[in-house]
């Protein structure tokens, strides 16, 4: 009697886990949010040239943005005030990040290939990046907002 037992319950517990497998494959798989992947605007851009000043200097009339792809792809559109009209940085190549640490790689107007390094922080939808700068010890720091 027990062995019977035993047996209708194996083969219970047997028939119900396909079920039971089947329906945890069809319940939906939550998606994360995009977070550092997007495309930003930019709001802000200063230079601290310690030679000049031991305070970041403003640029006027920043614009444009910077689209930050999973593929390891970026694509920036930086335009500043200048020379009585509008500066165009155009840029696209490929950034890598670890930990706070950035990486830009491209190719300048010159066609030679370059690489700028920094470091970044993303809180509430702004991303601030301080690039390295020329000579050793300045540096280039940007003020973004996630669109």
């Amino acid at each position: 009697m027990i062995r019977r037992f035993l047996l209708l319950l194996l083969a219970g517990l047997l028939c119900s886990a396909p079920a039971a497998l089947a329906q945890r494959k069809t319940a939906p798989v939550p998606k994360l949010a995009p977070s550092f992947f997007s495309t930003y605007s930019y709001l802000t851009y200063s230079i601290l040239d310690k030679a000049t000043s031991p305070t970041p200097m403003a640029a006027k009339g920043v614009g444009g943005t910077l689209t930050l792809r999973p593929d390891g792809t970026f694509q920036k559109a930086l335009t500043l005030a200048g020379n009585g009209g509008t500066m165009r940085f155009d840029q696209s190549g490929r950034f890598a990040f670890t930990a706070d640490r950035i990486t830009f790689s491209y190719t300048d107007k010159k066609g030679q290939p370059r690489t700028d390094e920094g470091t970044f922080r993303l809180a509430n939808g702004l991303l601030t990046l301080t690039m390295q700068g020329y000579p050793a010890g300045n540096q280039s720091i940007y003020t973004l907002r996630v669109e």
